[in-house]
This record gives structure tokens, C-alpha cells and sequence, in this order.
């Protein structure tokens, strides 16, 4: 095992003075709380996993690709917070199902959590957001919906504005790509107190709205019209939508927002998968209990279905100076 006795120190050493996140205009606080982060799951890796993880944070890349730094983040975010909270009973990249492994597993009162992180790629929308024009998605699968935004398109090409209308790509299809990849890496063997979890990590309310949508909405993935066969991720019992993605990306931009590091101060929710191999009620109610969420607010907030959490942050959080957006 290898012990650090300031990884934030070696971050600020080793990384290039361009690194978008990590580099000389990078805020201090940020830079200082991966080092705590990596300082709590330090004494859990070998060195070899943690020069991978230097290479996996870019520290001292030329070409800078951004998705895979977030992904790491995020992982990093979620297992430090495990890490923490459970320091005996944690283990880094845990091989649940031989060769392959989880982001992270723990042990708590007598049952197993198995965790896998994911998180999706957004470069598209943020593309999206930056171009002058009309911008439309959908919550859910509608048969209608390709004929209603060719008809809509028409419509938008010939207004006074001449801007264009565009339509933010589903990602209903990444999620299911998230799941089938978490249910190969879970164990075949069943039992009550061993839950397997899949941890997405999204961006702003109206996204996370989107991402509850891809699970709940129309075909989606936990309901049982869904568009693909659910035997293919049965091993999946839990999915936690978690805005850690937008905590993350370009944080320098989001003023209001602190402990961009912390599951503490995420906007997390979680949804059981209804076509799991074993109820678990029990184990799974026990992990509600440990990760910090608003299933219970959102659920029971007054608005629509399809808006409920985007309404829920704007009029219960941030209207009340809660940040966890921004």
C-alpha cells in the first residue's frame, strides 16, 4: 500500500500550468479538494493505481480530452466519499466478477454495496447551447416526436427570426449502454444483502428531468414497455442520478457552487430497478439511508410528473438560496 503525505502538493507539482482544471488558473480550493480526495483513497491503492490515476487526471497530457478527465472526477467524487464514510469496510476497483471490476464496493452493516460510475459525454449539447437558434427535447420516448420536429423545423426555417430549430440528441441509448456494461461487470450469483449499483452522473436539472425520463418515462428502461429487453441489465438493482457531472464541468464558471468534490453537496436521486433478480428491500433501504438525497422531496412536490425535479430545484432550492445548481 502507498501512503501520501500531500497529494495536493504533487497535483500542483506535476501538472502542466495548462491543465484546464488542474492548471495555474485553476481555483485553489478545487485543486486542494482533489488532493483530500486522493489523500482519503490513498491508503486503499497501490502506486501503481495511483500512477494510474495521475495518468487518468491528465496531469502532465499534452492533448487535453476532457470527457475522460470528468469521468475520472466523478469517479473519484463517488469513491472518496465511500472511502471516507466507510474506511474498513472499502475497496478500490473490486473485482465483484473476474477480470473485470466495479468503480468501487463497501461493506456496512452486514451487506455489500458494489458501485459503478458512469458518466456521459455532453460535448454535443454544450455546442448545442452555444448556437443561435431554437433548441427542443423530449422526455421520454414519443412514436410522434421525428414527425412533430420535421413539422416544427418547417415552421422555424420561414419565422421572422430566421433562426433554425435543433433538437438535443436523446441519450436514452448511452444509459442503456451504462447498464448493460454495469450488469457484466456484477456477479451471477444472487443474494439479499449484496446490492449492485449504477452511479450517472448528469448535469443541470432539466438534464437530470431527461435522465429520470430515460428510466421512468415513456419506454423507458424501469417501466415495463421499455425499448430494450430488461433481462439484459437484471443485475442492476439500483441507479443513482447524480448531478456531479455538472459539479464538475468548467466549475470555474459556477460561482454559486462549493465542494464541487463532495457527494454531500450533490443533488442525488435513486430509482430501484423493478426487473431486479431479488427484492433486497432490506439492503437497499440501507443505502438510501447512507447516500444523501431527494427522492422523497421530489416525489412528493407539488407539479407535474415530467417537471417535478427541475421545479422542485428552481422553487424548494435555489429560490430558497440552496445552491446545488448553478
Amino acid at each position: 500500500m502507498a501512503a501520501l503525505n500531500s497529494f495536493g502538493d504533487i497535483v500542483l507539482k506535476e501538472t502542466k500550468i495548462e491543465h484546464p482544471y488542474l492548471g495555474k488558473l485553476s481555483s485553489n480550493a478545487y485543486v486542494s479538494a482533489l488532493g483530500n480526495v486522493i489523500e482519503t483513497l490513498s491508503i486503499h491503492l497501490t502506486q501503481s493505481e495511483i500512477n494510474a490515476l495521475k495518468k487518468k487526471l491528465q496531469l502532465t497530457t499534452k492533448n487535453f480530452n476532457e470527457p475522460q478527465y470528468l469521468q475520472t472526477a466523478c469517479e473519484l467524487s463517488v469513491c472518496a466519499y465511500f472511502a471516507e464514510k466507510f474506511s474498513q469496510g472499502f475497496k478500490y476497483e473490486d473485482k465483484v466478477n473476474p477480470p473485470k471490476d466495479v468503480d468501487c464496493s463497501v461493506y456496512h452493516d452486514y451487506a455489500k454495496y458494489n458501485i459503478e460510475v458512469k458518466c456521459a459525454t455532453f460535448s454535443d449539447d454544450e455546442k448545442l447551447k452555444s448556437e443561435d437558434c431554437f433548441r427542443m427535447s423530449a422526455i421520454g420516448r414519443m412514436e410522434e416526436y421525428p414527425d412533430l420536429i420535421e413539422k416544427l423545423s418547417d415552421v422555424f426555417s420561414t419565422s421572422p427570426s430566421g433562426k433554425p430549430l435543433k433538437v438535443y440528441k436523446h441519450k436514452d441509448n448511452n444509459l442503456k449502454d451504462f447498464l448493460i456494461s454495469a450488469h457484466e461487470k456484477f456477479s451471477d450469483e444472487v443474494y439479499c444483502d449484496i446490492v449492485n449499483i449504477l452511479w450517472v452522473c448528469c448535469d443541470d436539472p432539466m438534464d437530470m428531468t431527461k435522465w429520470t425520463g430515460y428510466l421512468t418515462g415513456l419506454n423507458g428502461l424501469f417501466t415495463s414497455d421499455s425499448f430494450v429487453d430488461r433481462n439484459l441489465y437484471s443485475k442492476v438493482d439500483v441507479v443513482v442520478l447524480s448531478n456531479l457531472y455538472h459539479r464538475h464541468a468548467k466549475y470555474q464558471t459556477k460561482k454559486n457552487l462549493e465542494n464541487y468534490w463532495s457527494v454531500d453537496s450533490s443533488f442525488n436521486i435513486m430509482f430501484c430497478n423493478p426487473g431486479r433478480l431479488s427484492n433486497k428491500e432490506i439492503a437497499i433501504k440501507k443505502f438510501y439511508e447512507i447516500v444523501p438525497n431527494f427522492c422523497k422531496e421530489v416525489m412528493d412536490y407539488d407539479a407535474p410528473d415530467p417537471l417535478k425535479l427541475s421545479a422542485f430545484v428552481v422553487h424548494e432550492l435555489k429560490g430558497k438560496g440552496l445552491y446545488y445548481f448553478d
